[in-house]
C-alpha cells in the first residue's frame, strides 16, 4: 500500500510505501542496504557507480541491490548494453517508509497506484488532456469520458494531497509547450487528437482503419469488443525527462473498463516499465447486471 502525506514543512507531498510484515524490516536493518538507499534517493544510479561511490565491490553492491528489490524498497528503471552484457539502473520507488500500528482508513479504502502510473505523477504538475466535446478532429468526435476524469481527477487529487498539481485541458486547447509535460491523456486516437500524436509509439495502439481496434505490439494479439481497454505509460516523445499515462478504450466502455481496473487492480496491474513503455489491456465487467461497467479482467 502506497500512503501520501504532505511535508510537515510544507514542502511537495511524500509517497511512503506502508510496510505490513517483517521482509522489509529485515532488509532496512542491514547499514549497507541503507546506505544504497540515501545514495538512491539523491539519483538513480548502476551498481558500479554505487560501487565506487561506496567503496565496495561491485558483487557485494549486486547482491544488496537484489535483496532490496526481493522486498520491493527498489526498482529497476532502465538499463544500457555494456561489452559482456547489460547494466541495470536502480531507483527508489517511493519517498520513504512507513509501518502503520493504527490505521485511518480500512482495509481496501485507499487507492493503490501501481509504480509505473506514479511516474507520471513526479513534478509540480500534471496536465489531464480530455476530448473535447465539440465535434472536432477527422472522424468529427465528441468527447463523452469527462465525468469519468473527473473522478480520477479528484481521486488522485486526494491520492496526492495537492488540489493543484493536476491540471485540465481539451485536446483541441493544449498548447505546443504543454505536451512537453507529464501527461494524463483521456481517449483514444478516435476522439483524442493527442492521442493520434502518440499512437504509433503505443505498445498497445489502435488501429483505426480497422474500427478502432487495439493490437499489442508484444504478443501479437488484437482486440475487437467494445469493452476493452488500455492503460499504458510511455516516454514523452515531446520530453525525454517526462511521462505520459493513456486510459483509452475502443469505444466509451472500454475507456470506462481502463479506469475501473486502475481504480480497483492497481496491484494487479504492477510491472516493469520497458524502454518503449508498459501497457495493460483489459475487458470490462457488468458484475451487477446494472448496465454499467464497474470491474475489469485484465487481459496482458
Amino acid at each position: 500500500m502506497i500512503l501520501t502525506v504532505r511535508e510537515l514543512r510544507g514542502g511537495r507531498p511524500l509517497s511512503l510505501l506502508v510496510i505490513e510484515d517483517l521482509g522489509p524490516l529485515r532488509a532496512l536493518s542491514n547499514p549497507i542496504r541503507f546506505s544504497i538507499l540515501k545514495s538512491l534517493a539523491h539519483s538513480p544510479s548502476y551498481a558500479k557507480e554505487l560501487s565506487e561511490r561506496m567503496g565496495l565491490s561491485e558483487q557485494l553492491i549486486y547482491y544488496h541491490l537484489s535483496k532490496l528489490r526481493e522486498q520491493g524498497l527498489i526498482e529497476e528503471v532502465g538499463e544500457v548494453k555494456r561489452r559482456g552484457g547489460k547494466a541495470v539502473l536502480y531507483s527508489l520507488n517511493v519517498d520513504g517508509y512507513a509501518v502503520l500500528f493504527r490505521k485511518g482508513i480500512s482495509e481496501g479504502g485507499g487507492l493503490y497506484l501501481p509504480s509505473f502510473v506514479r511516474k507520471v505523477l513526479e513534478g509540480d504538475r500534471v496536465l489531464l488532456v480530455l476530448s473535447s466535446p465539440e465535434p472536432h478532429g477527422p472522424f468529427r468526435s465528441r468527447g463523452r469520458d469527462h465525468y469519468m476524469a473527473a473522478e480520477l481527477a479528484y481521486k488522485l487529487g486526494a491520492l496526492t494531497g495537492d488540489p493543484f498539481k493536476i491540471r485540465v485541458t481539451l485536446d483541441t486547447l493544449i498548447k505546443e509547450e504543454e505536451l512537453s509535460e507529464n501527461l494524463i491523456i483521456f481517449g483514444g486516437p478516435a476522439v483524442n487528437v493527442i492521442t493520434a500524436k502518440i499512437n504509433d509509439i503505443l505498445p498497445v495502439y489502435f488501429d483505426v482503419a480497422k474500427d478502432n481496434i487495439l493490437i499489442s505490439r508484444v504478443t501479437g494479439r488484437a482486440y475487437h469488443e467494445d469493452e476493452c481497454g488500455v492503460i499504458e505509460v510511455v516516454p514523452n516523445p515531446f520530453n525525454k525527462d517526462k511521462w505520459i499515462l493513456l486510459i483509452a478504450g475502443k469505444r466509451l466502455s472500454g475507456t470506462r473498463a481502463a479506469l475501473m481496473a486502475l481504480l480497483k487492480k492497481g496491484k494487479a496491474l504492477e510491472g516493469k516499465i520497458a524502454g518503449n513503455g508498459l501497457a495493460r489491456v483489459v475487458e470490462g465487467v457488468d458484475e451487477d447486471g446494472d448496465g454499467i461497467i464497474d470491474d475489469a479482467l485484465i487481459l496482458e
